[in-house]
């Protein structure tokens, strides 16, 4: 679509664009609405800059493409939830920091049922040396990438994702779901590959030797720099990012500076589904 309202600019072949010419301060049309939907499903995550928002309009924007998502690990040491807003996640790091969420290549959550469909995250501090970059890639351009014999041999695979190995917490049961290793966007009917390092552990029809050595080329495959854009945060930058046919990870590359932002997540209205 031509887009009248904002300013798109691409940053990458495969993923990735800016977004300029909107204040997410202040109410959206319901044409910018649509525009940045579009801008989401055209380039899997968007990046806004010099947006000083606050909670209250951080959950309404976020709150314009679906219901807001309730992290299903509950309180981490690695982020809290903000007080009087139950989907706003503190993600904040410092020289005390012992980890950082997302150093592992993940799809956000696969370890639901139903997976988040998006996320918001804005950074409000950012290390003053640069550092704390996030990498994104795009799972269209992982799946377009194989060999027709190799996509065919995948789409009829399941895998299990399991919470525990992503998170830090001993007290809490995580959930742990199982899904087809290739599925299609429900929006753009793309096909796109779901097993990523961070949560997938086993790919359920195969030996567990079989399985290793798929999904250790599969996790090499995925990360390849030919799929990826690494943004580079400022303050008060936002990435807007599909949950769905992308992964990311985080850089924590500037211990002991301090990196803290603020995460909305999109509650999903369908796990990912066969081809």
């Amino acid at each position: 679509m031509d887009f009248d309202t904002i300013t798109v600019t691409p940053v990458s072949p495969h993923i990735g664009a800016e977004v300029s010419g909107i204040d997410l301060q202040q109410p959206l049309t319901n044409r910018q609405v649509k525009e940045v939907y579009q801008a989401l499903l055209e380039y899997l995550v968007i990046f806004f800059h010099d947006q000083d928002i606050d909670f209250e309009a951080h959950r309404r924007f976020t709150g314009y493409f679906g219901d807001l998502h309730v992290h299903v690990g509950g309180k981490g040491t690695a982020s809290r939830m903000v007080e009087g807003f139950p989907e706003i996640r503190h993600q904040h790091f410092d020289e005390t920091s012992k980890r950082v969420s997302g150093e592992t290549w993940h799809t956000d959550q696969s370890c639901a049922e139903i997976p988040p469909m998006a996320s918001v995250l804005q950074q409000r501090i950012v290390p003053p040396n640069g550092g704390g970059d996030t990498l994104f890639a795009s799972m269209y351009a992982a799946y377009d990438a194989l060999s027709n014999t190799m996509q065919g041999f995948l789409e009829g695979l399941t895998a299990t994702h399991d919470g525990a190995i992503m998170f830090d917490r001993t007290d809490v049961v995580y959930p742990k779901a199982v899904h087809p290793v290739i599925t299609t966007h429900p929006d753009t009917g793309k096909k796109l590959i779901y097993v990523n390092p961070g949560f997938t552990t086993h790919i359920n029809e195969l030996s567990r030797p079989e399985s290793d050595a798929l999904l250790g080329f599969l996790f090499e495959h995925c990360a390849k720099p030919d799929f990826q854009y690494r943004f580079r945060w400022r303050t008060n930058s936002i990435a807007f990012w599909d949950n769905r046919p992308s992964q990311h990870q985080a850089i924590w590359d500037y211990y002991p500076e301090t990196r803290s932002g603020y995460r909305i997540q999109i509650t999903g209205k369908e796990g990912p589904t066969p081809v």
